[in-house]
């Protein structure tokens, strides 16, 4: 279940207007309910909880949108994964974390390939989120992390001479890779069904979101919370 939220201990309009308050008060225990259906596995809470979600007209929407996000997170945390899973939509659909990545990089591509490794790393780290900050400003310390990560990975490397202990490594390195691709062929078998297509179709085949999306008769915010969620399982199955 949803842990209780800690107070902030700043005022808003709302909460030094009593029938604001109380308007507040009630849809934020909506959407602690809201939650706890979630997850039991509610497609009816899912449901409300997106509409909920995308009111950025008022201060109010806004205060009760970052609860979501909140107690999204604290749930996710503590293990359901119907909230890991719409989190991760949110994060995809709203872009949540694509301001963090944009300081550090600037190349679309760029910014969409760390996209994804910031919901896998999401997925991996998701444990450690205890509420102490909102969710928005853990992501805000992560994506930047993972950005910084990646930008470190693209700098190129310089060749090693040909010959000698050189190509004696570059064989054992072969000879890793052999297995390591046997490992992830097995890996990648025991995926679920969905998980396991949408990897497959972009990892594998090379198709595009947009190939996928109309394949499968999906959004493409959907196929990316799969592909991150297939490989995350992956990262845990493989050693």
């Amino acid at each position: 279940m949803v842990t209780p939220r800690r107070d902030s201990g700043s005022t808003t309009p709302a909460q030094t207007n009593p029938k604001a308050q109380s308007r507040l008060a009630t849809q934020s225990n909506l959407i602690e309910g809201l939650i706890g259906q979630l997850e039991r596995g509610s497609a009816i809470a899912e449901a409300k909880l997106v509409g909920l979600s995308l009111d950025r007209t008022t201060a109010t929407g806004e205060k009760l949108r970052s609860q979501i996000f909140d107690d999204l997170a604290r749930s996710a945390a503590n293990g359901s994964p119907y909230s890991m899973e719409l989190l991760l939509r949110f994060v995809v659909e709203q872009q949540l974390a694509q301001p963090s990545i944009a300081k550090v990089v600037s190349s679309p591509t760029m910014i969409e390939d760390i996209q994804q490794e910031v919901l896998v790393s999401i997925s991996d780290s998701i444990h450690r989120f205890r509420g102490d900050s909102k969710f928005t400003t853990w992501l805000y310390t992560l994506a930047r992390n993972v950005s910084v990560s990646y930008l470190r990975r693209q700098r190129p490397t310089s060749e090693l001479p040909e010959g000698g202990v050189e190509q004696v490594d570059g064989i054992r390195r072969m000879s890793s890779l052999v297995v390591e691709r046997d490992a992830l062929r097995d890996a990648i078998a025991e995926l679920p069904a969905k998980y396991r297509d949408t990897v497959v179709m972009r990892d594998i085949q090379g198709l595009s979101y947009a190939e996928i999306a109309e394949r499968q008769g999906l959004e493409i915010s959907t196929i990316r919370t799969r592909l991150s969620r297939g490989r995350s399982m992956l990262a845990i199955k493989l050693p």
